[in-house]
């Protein structure tokens, strides 16, 4: 009998995310979503009264994109607590996974860098660096954490429940690189890839903690190979 290891993926992803249907819905993503949109208006609006100069907007530093992260982990943390006055960080799928996704999830964020960086190697493309604190921070602890909060534990569910597994995560991961505002398609198919990816493990680890692990080994394994 024939191994097929996508049909493997797939059938393990029908009975992920077991019986739990998530307490909030479309509405808290919406409420999420302008708090996101707003955003930007309210930091032109600081530049205006001199609160931020717009050197600092344009090329925002640790201080502002640290700032800016942990008032939107916030804000999602705020909408779901307020709104419902119920635990949010297990339900967002803040638990520890099974052993064995702590090997494979930092594994499978290795490899997607490593493919990642061969291909934008082979195209004569480079990956931008950053500086080692900035990696450390935002790509290792708060990029991840925010992201995948958000995607893999609050959209995720919701979008499951709508469409099925499969398809909610192939839409979370286009909505996750559209997030990234791709220049190009080898950026769409790149992120979109990944959020796959994450979304995958984050159905057969039935945790957020898991993709989060992936995510953050993706960033730091792309930011060593940058550097080689």
């Amino acid at each position: 009998m024939r191994f097929d290891p996508c049909v493997s993926i797939f059938k393990s992803m029908k009975s992920d995310l077991g019986d739990e249907n998530p307490y909030w819905s479309y509405e808290d993503i919406g409420v999420f979503s302008l708090v996101l949109a707003g955003l930007g208006p309210i930091l032109h609006l600081f530049t205006r009264v001199h609160l931020l100069s717009r050197s600092e907007l344009e090329n925002p530093g640790l201080g502002l994109q640290f700032a800016v992260i942990v008032f939107l982990i916030l804000a999602l943390y705020l909408v779901l607590k307020l709104r419902y006055r119920r635990p949010v960080f297990r339900p967002l799928g803040w638990v520890w996974p099974h052993t064995a996704y702590l090997i494979l999830a930092p594994l499978l964020g290795v490899l997607l860098a490593a493919g990642v960086a061969a291909y934008l190697r082979l195209r004569g493309q480079t990956t931008p660096t950053m500086p080692l604190v900035d990696i450390l921070v935002l790509g290792l602890v708060l990029g991840p954490i925010l992201e995948e909060s958000f995607f893999r534990g609050c959209l995720l569910p919701i979008l499951a429940c709508s469409f099925g597994k499969i398809l909610a995560v192939v839409l979370t991961a286009l909505l996750f690189a559209l997030f990234h505002s791709p220049a190009n398609l080898v950026h769409w198919a790149s992120f979109t890839w990944t959020g796959i990816a994450y979304g995958w493990i984050r159905l057969s680890s039935r945790s957020t903690t898991a993709p989060a692990f992936a995510h953050a080994a993706y960033n730091l394994a792309l930011f060593a190979l940058a550097r080689f």
